[in-house]
């Protein structure tokens, strides 16, 4: 449908859950891209809306706010290592196959000559009519600890340099809107005043800091955390280390990778007891071969292959990622038990707060971007609607979005 035209489109029958409230039967109403308003059954009339909008019966599936990936490296064969734009623009195309409607390309610790051109490339990369939006980019590094380093190339950790982080925000065009640092590090403190005046979101990641170091970085403005557990000191009894900071400060959010292997089902059931469900953020932490079929691929310099629902190191068997989709984190949390309103935020609605984008993204309410997955019960993505149009449709159907 053509937004230039004035009547609008009316999703009803539906089983929707906006980010903040679960509507039973409810029905959605898009006009130019933008959600108009959301009702439930007892506000229902059919003759009346029907003169305005275009009737889509939903027959009970369910509509969720499309899914934001903030931290994913690549899929199907693309990625952001490759450091050319058409690389990110594959990323933007494909993700609406799995419900993500905007995503934040994130860069891994590589060389200096090989970060400024991934920096480049999601500048440059083409925004394609029915692509995922590109909300910015992520840094995940340089300035982080070796001991805690993952698979991340030692080689090209940095010390801390505020200089630096400037020139990486110049070439960047203001678009960094996210970086994984150690709070540990020395100078951290003057990096992170600079980092907020810039605007960039600073998440204690790939660190070795203990309690009382992790507290200083939470004074000082370090308020989310990459994939929680992962990459990062300890609990001790002694020494909370960053995870017991991240636990026990409410105030501090987590990136959470829900394939089942970097963090057990129980630990998740645990982590949702015990932080709010409103500072999880779900995301993949995907890597190119990500969706492709089984075999052996090049990643970051490492041979890998997947095993067990992530990508291993041939050499050596040590985790190299993840290869998990959004719509396969949502459906694993709810079968995990935890409840689908809980789920449904944490894959658009907390992204969207987190980086303070929820006026636009992140739920079903009035004038929001139309952006939305319809799901069957299964939670299998049926159709992705980006601005209100159709950016992926599981079956071809009568439908004129």
């Amino acid at each position: 449908m053509n937004h230039e035209q004035t009547k609008g489109i009316c999703l009803y029958h539906a089983d929707i859950h906006t980010g903040y409230t679960h509507i039973e039967d409810g029905f959605v109403l898009i006009r130019a891209g933008v959600i108009e308003n959301v009702y439930s059954r007892l506000r229902f009339d059919h003759e009346e809306i029907s003169r305005s909008y275009e009737m889509i019966d939903i027959a009970g599936r369910m509509i969720f706010p499309g899914y934001i990936d903030t931290h994913t490296h690549g899929l199907r064969g693309y990625g952001v290592e490759e450091g050319q734009p058409e690389q990110i623009a594959g990323m933007a195309r494909v993700l609406p196959e799995y419900g993500v409607t905007a995503f934040i390309p994130t860069i891994s610790v590589m060389t200096y000559e090989e970060t400024l051109r991934a920096i480049r490339a999601i500048v440059e990369a083409p925004r394609e009519p029915g692509s995922a939006q590109i909300l910015g980019m992520h840094l995940e590094g340089p300035f982080i600890s070796r001991e805690k380093k993952g698979i991340q190339r030692e080689s090209c950790i940095r010390d801390v340099s505020v200089e630096l982080l400037k020139e990486y925000w110049e070439l960047s065009e203001g678009t960094i809107i996210s970086m994984t640092v150690a709070p540990e590090l020395k100078g951290m403190r003057e990096l992170v005043l600079e980092a907020q005046k810039l605007g960039i979101t600073l998440l204690a990641g790939h660190s070795n800091a203990t309690y009382e170091q992790m507290v200083e970085g939470i004074e000082a403005g370090i308020l989310h955390s990459t994939h929680f557990f992962n990459a990062m000191r300890s609990m001790h009894h002694r020494d909370p280390g960053v995870v017991g900071a991240i636990l026990i400060h409410p105030e501090i959010s987590c990136e959470l990778i829900a394939d089942g292997v970097h963090v057990h089902p129980a630990l998740v059931s645990f982590l949702v007891k015990e932080k709010h469900a409103g500072k999880i953020a779900l995301i993949t932490d995907s890597l190119r071969p990500t969706g492709l079929p089984e075999g052996e691929y090049l990643v970051k310099g490492d041979r890998v292959s997947e095993q067990g629902g992530v990508f291993c190191r041939i050499e050596d068997g040590t985790i190299a990622g993840s290869a998990l989709t959004m719509d396969r984190g949502v459906a694993n949390m709810i079968e995990w038990g935890i409840d689908v309103s809980e789920v449904v935020s944490m894959a658009s609605l907390n992204p969207a707060r987190i980086y303070d984008l929820e006026k636009r993204y992140g739920s079903l309410l009035p004038g929001r971007r139309a952006d939305l997955v319809i799901c069957d019960r299964q939670y299998q993505i049926q159709r992705t609607l980006i601005g209100g149009r159709t950016a992926y449709a599981r079956e071809a159907g009568a439908w004129t979005i």
